[in-house]
């Protein structure tokens, strides 16, 4: 079946060659699902819905885009001088992975030209494009020199996510470098929990700073005596005027009265200006993509390329 296809689109697409249309830029397809775009059909349904349902698990658990797509030829989507600009292109169009953190994959595989890539977000360094080289060569490429592309993509693409874990190379250490400490924490389901709230978790920090130290004020304020009766009765008052804002600081007066005479004294002071706040509500379309269900995240062309 497969040499027959293989045997049909060579012979159409070196028709085209002859074609009057001029060339024109990539125009890539809208995803099918967010998980697997099977345009090339390589797979069976049980596979798929296998492939499906690890993905799924993977972003509820680690909250981690990785997009499956398969096609038949490059040439049918236009001009790219290469799988590796085809790949980043697809990628940065549909906006694959968090617009924040920029770590989503993509799997592309093309049938007619016998090449893979495993395309990688901004945020992955060196020793990821390494562990996927290694994906690539050991677990799709067996498969599709078979002519066993279900199987293959099945055990690839699970391969795939496992390497994507922080700490598979604890498990053979002689493989590849092991990452920082810091960037494993950064991809454990930990840190992709509390991330969102991180911003928030700064400014409440800050506020709680700012009430006690005004406590402590009050209470440096009461251990000095009062300058009238030289009784440390002292006590301070806030009272606001002028509503601090983002862009805008505030001000308090501050009036120092002594509980045992009639001393009082007022200050004006500065509020410092509110905290800028940043959200991020999901899903969201980046710069030069983000639909199809995906975050909007970009790759600046790191990963690996196979080919068959």
């Amino acid at each position: 079946m497969y040499f027959i296809k293989t045997l049909v689109l060579t012979i159409c697409l070196f028709l085209g060659q002859f074609a009057t249309k001029p060339a024109m830029a990539e125009d890539f397809p809208d995803p099918i699902t967010p998980y697997i775009s099977d345009y090339a059909n390589l797979l069976d349904p049980e596979t798929e819905a296998r492939i499906t349902k690890d993905l799924v698990k993977l972003r509820q658990e680690l909250d981690l885009e990785l997009a499956l797509v398969t096609i038949d030829s490059r040439a049918e989507y236009g001009e790219s001088a290469s799988m590796e600009s085809f790949s980043k292109n697809m990628f940065n169009t549909w906006g694959i992975g968090s617009t924040a953190r920029n770590d989503g994959v993509l799997i592309l595989i093309s049938f007619i030209d016998r090449e893979i890539r495993i395309e990688l977000g901004e945020s992955y360094g060196k020793i990821y494009d390494d562990r996927m080289s290694l994906v690539i060569d050991h677990h799709f490429l067996p498969y599709f020199l078979r002519d066993e592309y279900s199987r293959g993509i099945e055990a690839g693409t699970l391969e795939t996510i496992k390497r994507l874990q922080p700490t598979y190379d604890i498990a053979a250490p002689n493989s590849l470098e092991k990452p920082s400490l810091w960037i494993a924490f950064k991809r454990t389901p930990l840190w992709r929990s509390v991330e969102g709230y991180f911003g928030l978790a700064i400014f409440a920090v800050i506020a709680l700073f700012l009430v006690f130290e005004t406590k402590m004020r009050s209470i440096l304020v009461g251990l000095r005596p009062c300058p009238n009766c030289q009784q440390r009765q002292l006590r301070n008052r806030h009272r606001v005027i002028t509503p601090p804002t983002e862009s805008k600081r505030g001000e308090e007066l501050v009036e120092t009265y002594c509980t045992s005479c009639d001393y009082s004294a007022e200050e004006h002071r500065s509020i410092p200006n509110l905290a800028h706040k940043t959200t991020n509500d999901g899903p969201s379309g980046g710069s030069s993509g983000g639909g199809g269900g995906f975050g909007g995240g970009s790759s600046s062309g790191g990963g690996a390329t196979g080919r068959w």
